[in-house]
């Protein structure tokens, strides 16, 4: 019994673990639900979806009696916007909680085991609570969803199970978090500064996606390893189930939070960003509300947002009528979906939104910067190996054409086919053969921004406005008649702004909301970026000088674009200095532009007091060979990174039995 406490706390953030309780009162007539999550993990890396380098004998065991799902799609492809729809029951784009690592208000609505709780359930959440809300509401809210739980404000309550005592009975909701495969694991700057991958790097089979590179190789291994680990992890808890005579009568969801981490992975807006692996397990008392026969492969499409209305529709209770998920189990499962939606919003200070829709034979992306990069950095997927690789592979040798893309401006749109390009290598955007799936998946993703009204066009500090005086903005919007349809043609013009719409993006440059004048001057720098905006509205000018950073900068950047190249360099120095990252993010944005501004840069990247300042101004030298990438980290960071790594290794490779 010690002996799997201590396994517990070391694959899960569980501090410890309760075997106590009485199981005779468990509820017939109802289940239980376990959420078994894991981190950054593709479904291509499961034996369940064809992965021959490892095997993992418990998810088998779950999946030969339940149902492995191939369209299950996180509704953004990194954790914290994810996990925002998931425990909401609707897009996090909706509520305007989708700046990843960004802090919200939310209604007391927001939570669905609140829902379960009322209806008699015990919940536990053990370990997670990553849902992009302030801590407000966390003291407010999380009462109203948990009986037990563990992590922030609950910190006096590290002992969570569902057989807690006070449960006497009743069915429960309990959620258990690992962190086994999660990018952390991974990240030290340096493959020869954490522990050895188990399996031989050699010998795995990379996806096509990526540079096939040593630290890639590595980095994937040691991403396998933690799938095995997984797979003990979760063996814990069937076995306990088993001996507990619980399992006969709970239902179990084995879910990843999103996509993998190899580079173009997690937070990138591709299938293997947004593809979520997912096994439901269902005992054969309750096997009839799968949605296919146990045992078997299902292409349905769910969405991380049809989670909880599914639980509450199996648990015989209505969702309520603000969840935008469809639930697909139960007594109010609804028909199946025919699209799945997904947003992708920001990587740290870059602000680059795009939104997703999935078929089951096609994914559709529409970019709305495209002349923006992926490949700007960010200090947490850059502490990759393989991304390093691939990085200096492209900024100082030679990359494959596929592999060229990611450090490139983008298409406005792409088009894959999921069954002939699962990973998301050929775009169809422009094959003349495609033009109707293209407009078709066109106009459900215009249509989805508007019926779900879409707050994810709202740039960061906008956004923290209404944090900083205790709004809602989710709230405030509706209180306030806001103009959705006029916010939503202007960020579609600027997408894809033909010369003609300049005078009505300038017109937007004046408008009273900044959100709406930060996409009239991002349409006008997406056509000066493309050397057609002959003419500097001296709206632009007056621009500079707003009280949004994001917008300043904005107007800034498109001075440069459109050839004015030392004012527009000026204005993005002197707001660096004054700690504004998003005009960092312009700098580094601009490429061989910024050259004039390197010496000004250098000074910011030693002297800056803001750490994110000086992260940025960095990555701006790397580029141009004034500093080698591994000085992206300074030295008290890759510090950090060797001694994080150090416990890891003590953390994910416990003695199993």
């Amino acid at each position: 019994m010690i002996k799997r406490t201590a396994i517990f706390a070391g694959l899960s953030f569980i501090s410890g673990v309760s075997f106590s309780g009485n199981e005779s009162k468990q509820d017939p007539d109802r289940p239980n639900f376990l959420f078994l999550v894991i981190e950054d993990a593709s479904p291509y890396l499961f034996p369940a979806y064809g992965n021959t380098d490892i095997e993992t004998p418990n998810l088998d065991k779950l999946a030969e009696k339940g149902v492995v799902f191939t369209g299950a799609m996180a509704n953004a492809p990194y954790s914290s916007p994810a996990r925002s729809s998931l425990i909401s029951g609707s897009y996090a784009t909706t509520y305007g909680n989708d700046w990843h690592r960004n802090q919200h208000i939310v209604p007391s609505q927001y939570f669905f085991p609140q829902y379960l709780r009322d209806a008699g359930y015990f919940t536990v959440n053990a370990g997670k609570t990553d849902y992009n809300v302030t801590r407000e509401v966390q003291r407010a809210y999380y009462d109203l969803a948990w009986d037990s739980m563990s992590g922030y404000h609950r910190a006096n309550q590290p002992n969570v199970s569902y057989n807690d005592p006070e449960r006497n009975g009743k069915p429960f909701f309990a959620q258990f978090n690992n962190n086994a495969t999660h990018m952390s694991r991974i990240n030290s700057v340096s493959i020869h500064l954490r522990e050895p991958p188990r399996l031989d790097k050699y010998k795995v089979e990379l996806p096509p996606y990526v540079p096939d590179l040593p630290e890639t190789r590595s980095d994937y291994a040691l991403h396998l390893d933690g799938v095995v680990d997984v797979d003990k992890w979760v063996g814990i808890f069937i076995d306990d189930l088993e001996e507990r005579d619980l399992l006969r009568n709970t239902i179990i969801f084995f879910f990843s939070d999103h996509g993998g981490c190899l580079p173009r992975g997690k937070a990138f807006p591709y299938e293997s960003g947004f593809a979520a692996a997912l096994i439901i397990y269902a005992p054969p008392a309750w096997s009839h509300l799968l949605p296919a026969k146990p045992g078997t492969v299902s292409d349905r499409l769910v969405e991380f947002a049809d989670f909880g209305p599914t639980l509450l529709s199996i648990a015989g209770v209505e969702p309520p009528e603000h969840m935008q998920g469809k639930a697909f189990m139960g007594d109010y499962a609804r028909e199946e979906r025919k699209y799945a939606y997904n947003f992708r919003t920001n990587t740290e200070d870059h602000f680059d939104p795009s939104r997703s829709v999935f078929t089951k034979d096609f994914q559709y992306i529409k970019y709305y910067t495209p002349y923006r990069i992926h490949g700007l950095r960010q200090s947490y997927q850059w502490a990759m190996p393989a991304q390093m690789a691939w990085d200096s592979l492209f900024h100082f040798a030679q990359t494959k054409p596929e592999h060229e893309h990611f450090f490139m401006s983008k298409p406005r749109e792409m088009l894959f086919s999921r069954k002939d390009d699962p990973f998301g290598m050929n775009n169809l955007a422009d094959d003349p053969e495609y033009a109707p799936v293209l407009e078709e998946l066109r106009s459900a993703a215009s249509m989805h921004i508007r019926t779900s009204k879409d707050l994810g066009f709202f740039p960061r500090d906008i956004r923290d406005h209404f944090v900083r005086k205790g709004i809602s903005l989710y709230t405030w919007v509706r209180e306030n008649d806001y103009p959705f349809n006029e916010l939503y043609k202007t960020v579609e013009v600027a997408a894809d702004p033909p010369v003609e719409d300049i005078p009505f993006l300038t017109e937007k440059l004046a408008h009273e909301r900044p959100e709406i004048r930060f996409w009239g001057a991002s349409g006008l720098a997406d056509l000066a970026f493309n050397g057609m905006l002959k003419h500097i509205p001296p709206e632009l000018e007056v621009l500079l000088g707003d009280d949004f950073g994001s917008l300043a900068a904005k107007a800034a950047e498109t001075l440069v674009y459109a050839g004015e190249t030392e004012p527009g360099l000026d204005a993005l120095v002197a707001m660096s200095w004054e700690g504004n990252t998003f005009a960092t993010s312009s700098l580094e944005q601009l490429g061989e532009r910024v050259k004039p501004a390197l010496p000004e840069i250098e000074k910011l990247a030693e002297k800056s007091p803001d750490g994110r300042i000086r992260f940025n101004c960095r990555s701006i030298l790397i580029n141009f060979g004034m500093l080698p990438i591994q000085e992206l980290f300074t030295p008290s960071q890759v510090k950090n990174f060797n001694r994080q790594q150090k416990n890891r290794v003590r953390n994910w490779a416990p003695s199993l039995p």
